[in-house]
């Protein structure tokens, strides 16, 4: 799945997405890390945002209203990511994959570099996009951090009792992004 971030071309492995989902309204707790854009309930769960542009040092853009996420998972909990654009999912032969620098690439997340060209044939991006493998991207730290903050977001949700949606996918406070 190719996909765009603050103006750099990126890609996941299409079987790491569960799903594709249009931006919700955003609960953004104060103690939410930076680099999580709020949170949204989803099938019973509190589901963090993370903003890739904040987590890679991209230059940060905020959301558009039509931005999309991924959810995908992350050491078992669900976890959504947030994209500017989609381009493309498409089936990449491991022919045409070239293995990323690893100097480029916080806690290995880019795994390899894959050919992209544009909806007209045209080069986007150089022609090229940074596969990122979604298991990397959080150190272990990290990861205990989200943890921990997605766990308190699920106890508050039990306290306040909120029922879910008929779609799995409603806010957890009244917040607007």
């Amino acid at each position: 799945m190719i996909f765009s971030v603050s103006g750099r071309t990126l890609a996941l492995p299409a079987d790491s997405v569960r799903r594709f989902l249009p931006l919700p309204r955003l609960d953004r707790p104060p103690a939410a890390p930076a680099v999580v854009a709020g949170l949204f309930r989803y099938q019973g769960r509190a589901v963090p945002v993370l903003r890739l542009d904040l987590l890679f040092g991209f230059d940060a853009a905020p959301p558009e209203l039509y931005a999309p996420l991924f959810l995908t998972d992350w050491d078992g909990r669900p976890l959504a990511l947030l994209a500017d654009r989609v381009f493309n999912i498409l089936p990449v032969p491991d022919a045409e994959r070239t293995a990323a620098d690893p100097g480029l690439s916080f806690n290995g997340c880019a795994v390899a570099t894959i050919p992209h060209h544009g909806p007209h044939g045209g080069p986007h991006d150089g022609g090229t996009a940074t596969v990122i493998d979604p298991t990397r991207l959080l150190t272990e730290a990290e990861g205990r951090l989200l943890a921990a903050f997605q766990a308190m977001a699920d106890e508050r949700l039990a306290r306040l009792g909120a029922p879910d949606s008929e779609t799995g996918n409603s806010e957890i406070g009244q917040e607007a992004r």
